[in-house]
Parts: C-alpha cells; structure tokens; sequence
C-alpha cells in the first residue's frame, strides 16, 4: 500500500503542469460499487466488485482494494474514472482483473488541498453483453441436470432463507461420504472460440467443499471434458468470476458447449454445497 501512495504522488505531480499544485495532499475517497441489473434479463445484481483500477485525467494511478481512500498532490477540477476489477478464477494471488462486462464509473470532482471527497461509484453491464444462460433457481425445471458421474440423489431448490444469499431460492446438494456430484446445464450453448473475445462464469456458491466448474466440449468426433478451476470451500456465500476465455479459445473445434459444476465427499461425514445465480456471459 505504502508503494502505491509514493507511485500515485510522483504520478500526479508529472500530469499537473497545467493544475495547482497541492502543498498538502487531497484525498479520494472510493466506496464499494453499487451494482444496478435488470433482473429479468440480466439476473441477480449481487456483485463482488472489490477492487478497481482509478483514472484521474485519464492517468492510470493503481489499482485498489475497496473502499480505498487515495492521497494526491494535486487540486483543481479532475475527471475520475473508476474502472470494476474483480479476483479472476477466485484466486486472490492473481493480479486483479478489470471486469469490462461492467461499466466505469465516470464523473469529474474538485479536489482541494488537505481535504477529502467521497464518490460512490454505480456501474450496470455493458449493453453488449450476452446473457448465455442465468440460472437462479425460481424456476421448478433447473437448467443443470445430473451428469454419468453423479451419484447423490438430486438437487434440492432450498428457499428457507438461512440459507439463502438472497430471497427466493438456491440450489442445495446434500452429499454423504463417499459420494459425488456433478451437473451439468441440460442444453448446450455456442461460445466464441477467439481469444479475443472473453467469456466468463459468474456464481454464487456456499460449499463444505472444494467445487469444480469446468465444460463439456462438443468436437465433431468427440466430447471433451476439460475442468476450469476448483474453488476453495466457504463457509459463508460468495462470489466467484471464473475466465472461460482460455479453454473456449484451444478449443477452435467445439461447437457446443454445457458448464457443469462438482464436488467429491471423501471427508467421512456428509457435507452441502449451496449455489446460485449461475450466468454464462461473453461480448456480442
């Protein structure tokens, strides 16, 4: 944090020629996103946005964890610009991803010196993304149906609401020792196979175990299943954004593809994973 003040200050100070310079600091003031969604067409507006990347003039000055508070060297009138960034594939030692799926929050604000200001930045999903699948549970057909490896019994739409991240219902999966589930999205979706092109999964999960997202791949002559990434086991909801964009991309041959989620219980007692608001998005 003490690099990013010293990089942030020396930053400023070569981009204020033509502002005033501080003789004492200002300080910006970021609170966490407010995500607004429609939720007919865009699902759930739970977001995990914890992070961004923070433009002043159009000047790159870091990248925060949020709510941050940012001291400059400068004062004067200034355009900000806030971009979304999230924790890619739920592994925190990643660098932080700028989500483009969302918009950056833009205004301009007057900085003085020795004084703070505080923006509470908004953002929606770009009008260019395409909702592939959203999948949250209200519906009394799921979209994910058991796969050849799946030996538990079924999956359980739970609406009690300590369960629940939010009201309505999620997906509960009650695994004894011993036993695995796994499910997959019953249709198959066409996913763009350029690197240029991202794809990602959104989802909401609560897990007594390690759970594994990945696809099952249509080629002409055969289907591949590939796994994407396991995330950890949580004990309270979360959310996890997890990059497609690698494995659709080696796969220039599939022409369908279904995201199926797992979990395998070998801990000797039976344990639960919760799931919700399941999106399959890329860029039109």
């Amino acid at each position: 944090m003490r690099k990013n003040i010293v990089y942030v200050i020396l930053l400023m100070m070569a981009f204020v020629s033509c502002k005033q310079k501080a003789e004492e600091p200002s300080f910006l003031n970021i609170e966490t996103f407010t995500v607004k969604t429609d939720n007919l067409t865009q699902g759930s507006s739970l977001q995990n946005i914890s992070e961004a990347f923070v433009y002043i003039n159009d000047q790159n000055v870091g990248v925060y964890h949020l709510p941050a508070t940012i001291p400059l060297a400068i004062a004067g009138s200034y355009n900000i610009k806030v971009f979304p960034a999230v924790v890619e594939n739920a592994i925190a030692s990643n660098p932080r991803y700028s989500y483009t799926f969302l918009k950056a929050f833009d205004t301009t604000a007057v900085l003085t010196a020795n004084k703070s200001i505080t923006i509470k930045p908004t953002t929606t999903y770009q009008s260019t993304v395409k909702f592939v699948m959203i999948e949250d549970f209200e519906n009394i057909l799921p979209l994910f149906g058991k796969t050849t490896y799946n030996n538990i019994d079924t999956l359980l739409r739970d609406s009690l609401p300590a369960d629940n991240i939010e009201a309505g219902h999620c997906a509960l999966f009650d695994i004894k020792d011993g036993y695995t589930m796994e499910y997959a999205t019953r249709n198959e979706y066409s996913l763009p196979t350029s690197s240029s092109s991202e794809t990602f999964v959104e989802i909401n999960y609560r897990s007594d175990l390690p759970l594994a997202i990945g696809l099952f791949i249509n080629e002409p002559t055969t289907i591949i299943k590939t796994g994407v990434v396991t995330l950890n086991s949580k004990e309270t909801w979360s959310k996890a954004y997890i990059n497609l964009t690698t494995v659709v991309s080696v796969h220039p041959l599939g022409t369908k593809f279904r995201l199926f989620i797992g979990a395998q219980n070998t801990t000797g007692a039976s344990k639960k994973v919760f799931v919700d608001n399941i999106k399959l998005i890329h860029f039109e």
